[in-house]
């Protein structure tokens, strides 16, 4: 009897421990979006007073966290270039379970629930303006399409419960809703076309591999729609996935957007832009991480680059365009000191052959190291551009910069967190490795803790250091015991944990300089740490729940969200430069040595003398550099292209655009 129990017994724990494993689950926060938020409540609004003309166009590629208020009325989606997997254009509008608060919606549950919403300015549908007044008519062949894809770089796809909707509202049909004594005029939508859930993105992808699905839809009734205030909008009808665990329950809604164009003229084979245009974000041209301590870098700055990067350039002409791709380095706001230029070459269809496979462009090779200084902190700028045809539309999806930044941590994240992770149903370790080139000083940890749905994770933990034994963790060389996960707040997305007595990596108590960072739970539940789907380090990841360490699967691809200090006391304080936004510049091209540039938001018009106006030859030479006036007056410049730079000297901020000269 007591032999029958304990087989029984052994065989559950088994059962049981086949079934503990590293688990991944979306998050129910968004720290850019948080912080985005309250850093926007004390500006004015700059949502046009008029209803817009057409045509309607946006790419998302001007990252502004935000949909841009000078095309729609609200701010529930999150603009980004994180989210989506293989998108026609660097940048989309990602539409989840997420306010703009970056919080779970107040009903969100198991069931279908109200969810993010995309909504149009009103816009003219009665009138074409440009070139000739007149109204517009079915004759006028008027269209919206857009790009759309499920799940994207999330963990799951959107639950089966979940949908995405394309409403229309025509002016002046409204509901009334009558409360007790109130009355409430709201408008109506009609539903134009739906998508459902529960498509993981890689099936949603076959048989032709396009991660991105067009719709094109045809706006033919005249009488409804063809009025002076016409909307529409995409609206995410979603239901958090994960089980009835409230620290496993997550967002698990993901739609994204990309590419809105609406406009007459059009037809169903309508379906390409003359635009070339990077398709994902600058990489890091380091080899292992995205950021480590420039010390560390110094010692051994050969074997730390990459010898080659990856880059996403998509044509998205049903025809060859012939496009020119390079890229220059800069040190902090420096002038260039190395370039990359192979010349031009044409581009197939992003339709028929997605990114370009050209080596040159794809696989642009790494021309220099960054240089070695005795600086501790610094940032270098690695900025790609694209030179095709001239188009209509105002993209700023040709150009994109990566900003690799020197300080006093390792990591192997992009500082986003798309999904979190955690051991799922067991106690355990889990354990991350790094290795230095150099003996140095661990002087903590910085984590990003996921909040999950009721803070059930706050179960207090051990954060362990490790060194490394035949390639995974070997002995705990110091514990930081029974400290309880902290949610970032809109300041700060790492907690730092700092050490009181400082750790030594050297070679006799870390071979090999190796060493692991993680932590130890005695619980069973999620702590749920934030994870980063870009950049893929699963052999650097380890778990234990039997014990016995296992790496983490390449299934579950991404980087765990755990910096160790390492080195200088005075960390971090780095700053990365201000972000930059693309100017509207006209006339383009420019014939009569002069121009007038439209100062993007968060530029202060009325207080100039701050401004700095800098045009840059394609080798990176400075051909002008004056102070900002309207408009800039520059005389006789060699014909050719240039980048438009506008630098507030008072806050840092910059805006960028590219002008050509005949």
């Amino acid at each position: 009897m007591t032999r029958t129990f304990f087989a029984i017994l052994l065989l559950t724990l088994s059962c049981f421990l086949a079934n503990a494993q590293e688990i991944l689950t979306a998050p129910s926060y968004n720290p850019v979006v948080a912080k985005h938020y309250e850093a926007s409540k004390a500006l004015k609004s700059t949502t046009a007073t008029q209803p817009l003309t057409l045509p309607f166009f946006d790419d998302f590629s001007k990252l502004s966290v935000y949909p841009s208020t000078k095309l729609w009325a609200d701010s529930d989606a999150f603009v980004n270039s994180d989210y989506a997997k293989f998108p026609p254009t660097v940048g989309v509008a990602t539409l989840d379970a997420l306010n703009k608060k970056g919080l779970l919606f107040p009903n969100a549950g198991p069931n279908p629930f109200d969810a993010d919403n995309l909504t149009s300015l009103p816009i003219r549908l009665d009138s074409i303006l440009q070139p000739i007044k007149k109204a517009i008519t079915k004759a006028d062949s008027l269209y919206l399409s857009f790009y759309y894809q499920p799940q994207g770089r999330a963990v799951s796809p959107p639950s089966s419960k979940s949908s995405l909707l394309l409403e229309f509202h025509s002016p002046g049909n409204n509901d009334t809703l009558i409360v007790a004594k109130d009355t409430t005029i709201l408008p109506h939508w009609n539903q134009i076309w739906s998508t459902t859930g529960g498509v993981q993105v890689d099936s949603f992808a076959l048989p032709n591999h396009q991660y991105f699905k067009q719709v094109m839809i045809p706006i033919t009734d005249s009488a409804k729609y063809f009025k002076n205030g016409f909307q529409f909008r995409f609206r995410n009808i979603a239901a958090l996935s994960g089980n009835s665990q409230p620290d496993w329950r997550n967002n698990g809604s993901n739609w994204n957007i990309d590419v809105v164009r609406l406009n007459t003229s059009r037809n169903i084979h309508d379906t390409i832009i003359k635009d070339v245009a990077f398709g994902d974000i600058a990489p890091s041209m380091l080899k292992d991480y995205e950021s480590m301590p420039f010390r560390q870098y110094r010692k051994n700055f050969i074997n730390e680059m990459k010898d080659s990067l990856d880059i996403a350039i998509a044509n998205l002409d049903n025809v060859n365009e012939n496009v020119w791709y390079k890229y220059n380095i800069r040190k902090n706001s420096g002038t260039p000191f190395a370039f990359y230029d192979k010349g031009n070459f044409t581009i197939k269809p992003y339709a028929t052959y997605g990114y370009s496979d050209y080596n040159l462009f794809a696989r642009p090779v790494v021309i220099s190291p960054f240089p070695i200084s005795n600086d501790q902190k610094v940032v270098f700028h690695i900025i790609h551009t694209l030179v095709g045809d001239p188009n209509p539309y105002p993209h700023s999806n040709d150009s994109i910069q990566f900003d690799q930044l020197f300080s006093n941590y390792y990591a192997y994240d992009n500082g986003t967190a798309e999904a979190g992770v955690g051991i799922n149903g067991a106690a355990g370790s889990y354990a991350v490795q790094f290795k230095l080139n150099d003996k140095d000083t661990l002087r903590g940890i910085q984590i990003y803790f996921n909040p999950v749905v009721s803070g059930s994770n706050l179960k207090n933990i051990d954060l362990v250091v490790w060194n490394d034994m035949y390639g995974e963790p070997g002995q705990v060389i110091k514990t930081l015991g029974n400290i309880t996960p902290m949610y970032s707040d809109i300041r700060n997305e790492f907690v730092s944990y700092m050490f009181d007595t400082l750790q030594v990596i050297d070679p006799v108590t870390f071979p090999g300089l190796i060493f692991y960072i993680g932590w130890s739970q005695s619980t069973v539940e999620n702590v749920n740490i934030g994870f980063d789907r870009y950049k893929d380090s699963h052999a650097k990841r380890f778990f234990n729940v039997d014990g016995n360490w296992e790496m983490s699967s390449p299934i579950n691809y991404g980087s765990v969200m755990m910096r160790p200090v390492v080195g200088m006391e005075d960390p971090l304080g780095i700053e990365k430069p201000k972000e930059s936004t693309h100017l509207n510049i006209y006339p383009n091209p420019v014939c009569n040595g002069q121009l007038a540039i439209q100062l993007p938001n968060g530029f202060d018009s009325n207080n100039t003398h701050d401004l700095l106006v800098e045009l840059f030859s394609t080798d990176g030479k400075c051909a002008l550099r004056t102070a900002f006036s309207d408009p800039i007056q520059f005389g006789m410049l060699p014909v050719g292209l240039y980048m438009v730079v506008v630098t507030d000297q008072k806050n840092g901020k910059r805006a960028t655009g590219k002008i050509i000269v005949k």
